[in-house]
């Protein structure tokens, strides 16, 4: 079994904790699309992660054993080294991922919600993961060995998760040394006085050092600065910043301007080109009930799925994995695309072929897959397929006839 995937139900409980007490105490700090749209991209990122993990390990350990210019000996003060190099590492990394255009790209996924709660913990692009890879080959040069790095990332990203809720008292003597869910607000505030604010993952240091240090002194307005966004896509919120650098290479004439918007920041333009439009999926929403009890059986089934896929990740073979993880995946996006509104007309047509095709694979894998994982996804495709040709068609039918 996969022990850390054994956390996400914790988190998840956390959440679930948060929005309880804000549904009673009646502040308003979740909605059921955003919800639905942080942990869709959060399942997204925890599957392709766990390929770019095995690029991390490998490039750590390549630029360990090539590369390293010390060899240090692990002892309990050598963690606390580790913890401070990797904390000064992540603040640079975060800083460039808001100033250089192609790292944004990957990054800004993460910020385009206009909620803050610990959901947003999920919500994190795969291409992020990819991003740091590089930023990281500087600490094994340095000595820090794989395996000390790797279970230090761990407690990092744990305590970065924590930092996502507004449920925290703001304590000032705190906020000397750490960074503190009220400072990192500000660094998810788009206000003009927020804006590239506290990059620092656990100390505040970094912040104060290099002149990026923001304390909460104006209600946290969140979200990116875009009027036409709208938060109901996953997919669209992972590739958004990608289409629009796409779409202005498209439109700038000169080459080296072309290659100069990479590196740029995001809000950087030549001279002689007009602001680009936003852009943004417009769809034409057409969703009744019955589509509504379709996509909150996919998004459930597909979440326990993706969950059990990632416990026991290490006792399933690649095919397996991928093949599972596609049916799943695919799955809670069209959950998440249906429960907030964001289907078009070809959506039945593609759904169907999604379920054929996935049904199709599982016919030709019989001998090859363990019966114990073909047949309860046989029944949740068969059930998927019963539901799209005979509820939603009957559905329709009673529309037109009335």
């Amino acid at each position: 079994m996969n022990t850390l995937a054994l956390f996400i139900p914790l988190f998840l409980l956390l959440a679930f904790s948060e929005w309880f007490l804000s549904r009673k105490t009646k502040q308003g700090l979740f909605t059921k699309q955003n919800t639905l749209m942080n942990m869709s991209i959060g399942a997204i990122d925890q599957i392709f992660s766990l390929a770019h993990f095995v690029l991390f390990i490998l490039f750590l350990d390549y630029m360990y054993d090539n590369y390293r210019i010390f060899t240090l000996k692990i002892t309990w003060y050598h963690w606390i080294i580790c913890y401070v190099a990797i904390d000064f590492v992540s603040y640079w990394y975060h800083r460039f991922s808001h100033r250089i255009n192609i790292l944004w790209a990957g990054h800004v996924t993460h910020h385009s919600s206009s909620y803050f709660n610990f959901t947003n913990g999920f919500r994190t692009s795969p291409f992020q993961g990819l991003n740091r890879i590089l930023f990281w080959g500087i600490l094994p040069i340095l000595g820090f060995s794989t395996s000390v790095l790797f279970t230090t990332f761990i407690i990092s990203g744990i305590y970065d998760f924590f930092l996502h809720t507004q449920n925290f008292p703001k304590i000032k003597w705190l906020e000397t040394i750490f960074i503190t869910p009220s400072l990192h607000k500000v660094h998810h505030g788009k206000n003009d006085v927020y804006i590239d604010k506290n990059y620092g993952s656990t100390f505040v240091i970094w912040d104060k050092l290099f002149g990026t240090f923001q304390d909460e002194t104006e209600p946290v307005v969140y979200g990116i600065i875009s009027e036409n966004y709208k938060d109901n896509d996953p997919v669209q919120a992972i590739f958004l910043h990608y289409r629009y650098l796409l779409n202005m290479m498209k439109r700038i004439a000169s080459w080296k301007n072309k290659l100069k918007l990479l590196f740029m920041p995001p809000d950087w333009i030549p001279d002689d080109l007009n602001k680009n439009e936003e852009l943004v999926l417009k769809m034409k929403v057409e969703t009744n009930k019955l589509h509504k009890v379709y996509g909150f059986y996919q998004f459930i089934s597909s979440s326990l799925g993706i969950l059990f896929i990632l416990v026991y990740k290490n006792i399933l073979n690649p095919f397996v994995f991928g093949l599972l993880a596609a049916i799943f995946l695919t799955g809670m996006i069209t959950g998440t695309k249906i429960l907030t509104d964001a289907i078009n007309h070809k959506f039945e047509r593609n759904e169907l072929i999604r379920n054929l095709l996935f049904l199709m694979c599982l016919f030709f894998c019989i001998g090859k897959i363990d019966t114990l994982y073909v047949l309860p996804i046989f029944c949740f495709l068969l059930f998927s397929l019963f539901f799209l040709i005979f509820f939603i068609k009957i559905f329709k039918k009673n529309s037109l006839t009335n």
